[in-house]
């Protein structure tokens, strides 16, 4: 691992102590505290539901660790994610598709979704100059409100503002989201160091001057990360729903996955294997969030213990920068 590397590691460690540690002092019991934090890293049941909720956070951060290596910032995997997994929803529950063609479509079409939409903030940036931070992050409430429009209308089941679930027959376990967000972070390590797109992708991010004196098209990097995040963003919205979503209710604010897939993204360096690991830590910090309920901690303390991990870690990096 190279030196940032470490320092991002020790920097979320010293973090996730530090979110422990107030944890134990805020509710004078810091036995209960261990005990719960003991319980979610050993226990069957919570390491599942780590895995579970890893999988829209790590395909988004594979995604977006391409998109930051080539400097397109771009923080609209949240977007992708909800449609994805609209889409996927559709398929499996409103098409009628059954089978391989169902399985196929659950594949092919939620990608598709974030990739087209991924295609926005791209389009706004190469052609009108407008800033992909900012674009992206308005698109993302874009995308929420044009879900909660077809949950309202099209898809709605019955009385309540609700959809209908995700047949039985098509649901998948933690073991296939874990597998894909794997096969995914592989493959975009791959394209790196192996692929003419993942030369352009690395020398572009690096020197964009000397890229384009030297023949490297901007607007098609730029072209190339944007469908790449946008299609494995919404491959794991798609992934959610199937395998621990199932249904759609409308949505006051966003879920969340697709920014903290960003913060994973940045926090592994930018790089695809190691955004496929910080996702499950990201994701354990959730199921522990829920644990410390049991202990008198409030939720939203996960939160906090992520905002703890991410400033720690700048501290770290800052100094690494500061000591050059």
């Amino acid at each position: 691992m190279e030196q940032r590397g470490w320092r991002i590691l020790g920097g979320a460690l010293l973090g996730f102590a530090l979110a422990v540690l107030l944890a134990s002092i805020a509710t004078g019991d810091p036995i209960a505290i261990l005990r719960s934090v003991i319980w979610v890293y050993t226990s069957p049941a919570p390491l599942a539901n780590v895995a579970l909720f890893s999988v829209p956070i790590a395909m988004a951060a594979v995604g977006l660790s391409l998109a930051y290596r080539a400097k397109f910032i771009t923080i609209g995997a949240e977007g992708q994610i909800i449609l994805g997994s609209l889409v996927a929803l559709w398929v499996a529950a409103y098409s009628g598709l059954d089978g391989p063609a169902a399985y196929l479509a659950l594949a092919l079409l939620p990608a598709a979704a974030g990739a087209l939409y991924a295609l926005l903030p791209f389009a706004l940036r190469a052609y009108a100059g407008a800033n992909e931070v900012l674009s992206s992050l308005m698109l993302n409430f874009v995308a929420m409100y044009l879900a909660n429009y077809f949950i309202a209308t099209y898809l709605r089941e019955g009385p309540f503002v609700i959809t209908r679930a995700v047949p039985p027959e098509l649901r998948t376990g933690w073991q296939l989201g874990v597998l894909a967000s794997l096969l995914s972070a592989a493959g975009a390590w791959l394209l790196l160091r192996r692929t003419a797109v993942g030369l352009a992708i690395e020398v572009y991010g690096r020197a964009p001057r000397a890229a384009e004196t030297y023949g490297y098209d901007p607007k098609r990097i730029m072209l190339s990360v944007s469908l790449l995040s946008g299609s494995l963003a919404g491959l794991g919205g798609a992934l959610a729903m199937l395998s621990f979503q199932h249904s759609l209710t409308p949505m006051s604010f966003p879920p969340g996955y697709g920014y903290a897939g960003a913060l994973v993204a940045w926090l592994s360096g930018n790089s695809p294997l190691g955004s496929f690991l910080a996702s499950l830590f990201f994701s354990s910090l959730i199921v522990l969030g829920r644990s410390l309920q049991a202990a008198g901690v409030p939720l939203s303390y996960a939160l906090a213990a992520q905002a703890l991990i991410v400033l720690s870690t700048l501290v770290a990096v800052a100094r690494e920068q500061r000591w050059r």
